[in-house]
């Protein structure tokens, strides 16, 4: 698979104007992800940083994986009836083989429910996964879909995009390589935006406390995720690699603290294949009762936690992600 999909932006897209306020952002965001309610704070607070920065065309959506992340921080919102949980697949080896429950082709049924189209729309969306691709297809949103490796030069001419963005470097083996890719295909004034974990985030768990929990309880809670990171770094040797690359800092902004990563280290991870299969055996009618009812809890109980700034500890310490805008040099 190798393209996927026919649209373009027909103008340039923008942070400014039009947007949902803070708990309409959170509603938008938990009703797709409302079984894995960390997910949703974590994703709000990548879009309102995000939303300060204009993405204008050529786009490019590097590893977009199933596109709604993209889709709703442009303005779209899903009806009630739709989640990224309906299609989920491999529940009975979650836990025991760490397996990706969404990783799972888009069959003919899928028809994601839109009740508002985006303001904007994104030239190209890149990703690994062809199954991830299939989904992003079926939103109409990308122009291109282009199944690639990051790991590997990517397939685009030099200086062809004016707006990069990506929020998946840190599962890219070869990051100087894919950096140094990065800022060739972006166009001498344009822009390119990382979200990028730092390596605090394998500090920002419960593994200080593996005597009084033992071995289990983090692998249960870990379920794998460090081992796919490779690239976790530091603030000032992710600074080092754009350097390196050729791409100049034009902002870096902390978009989610130390107490945003312990809640997410935790959350509902470990039970959401057993939340995915009972309520599989919901009647529509009772299920959408129920997902209504836990939105309007979960925005109440997460409210708070949708700052950059919210953080519970006295200390300050480096965040756990960081906004990167940044240029070629």
């Amino acid at each position: 698979m190798s393209t996927v999909g026919a649209l373009s932006s027909a103008e340039p897209s923008s942070g400014s104007g039009s947007q949902p306020d803070c708990d309409e952002l959170l509603r938008r965001y938990l009703n797709i992800y409302w079984l894995r309610p960390e997910n949703a704070f974590w994703t709000v607070l990548r879009s309102l940083a995000w939303r300060r920065i204009a993405m204008v065309p050529p786009t490019i959506d590097l590893s977009c994986g199933d596109g709604v992340f993209s889709f709703v921080h442009a303005g779209g919102a899903f009806g009630l009836s739709f989640d990224l949980f309906q299609t989920a697949a491999n529940l009975e080896r979650v836990t025991a083989e760490n397996a990706d429950m969404f990783d799972r082709a888009a069959d003919a049924g899928y028809r994601p429910e839109v009740t508002r189209r985006p303001a904007w729309s994104i030239d190209v969306g890149t990703d690994l996964k062809a199954t991830a691709l299939s989904k992003a297809a079926a939103l109409s949103f990308y122009g291109r879909l282009v199944q690639h490796d990051n790991n590997e030069p990517l397939p685009f001419d030099d200086d062809e995009f004016q707006s990069v963005y990506c929020n998946s470097a840190k599962w890219v083996r070869n990051i100087e390589p894919f950096l140094r890719e990065v800022a060739r295909i972006t166009r001498p004034q344009g822009t390119a935006v990382f979200h990028v974990k730092l390596d605090t985030i394998a500090r920002y768990t419960l593994t200080p406390f593996r005597a009084q929990l033992g071995d289990r309880v983090l692998e249960l809670l870990d379920r794998g995720r460090l081992a796919t990171w490779p690239s976790l770094a530091s603030r000032s040797e992710w600074e080092r690699r754009f350097d390196a690359a050729g791409l100049e800092i034009v902002e870096a902004t902390p978009l989610a603290t130390r107490t945003h990563a312990h809640l997410w280290d935790v959350g509902l991870r470990p039970i959401a294949p057993l939340l995915v299969r009972m309520t599989a055996e919901l009647t529509p009618q009772t299920r959408l009762a129920i997902k209504r009812d836990w939105i309007a809890l979960f925005v109440e109980l997460l409210r708070p936690m949708c700052r950059p700034d919210f953080d519970l500890f006295a200390r300050e310490c480096e965040p756990a992600e960081m906004q990167y805008v940044l240029r070629p040099r």
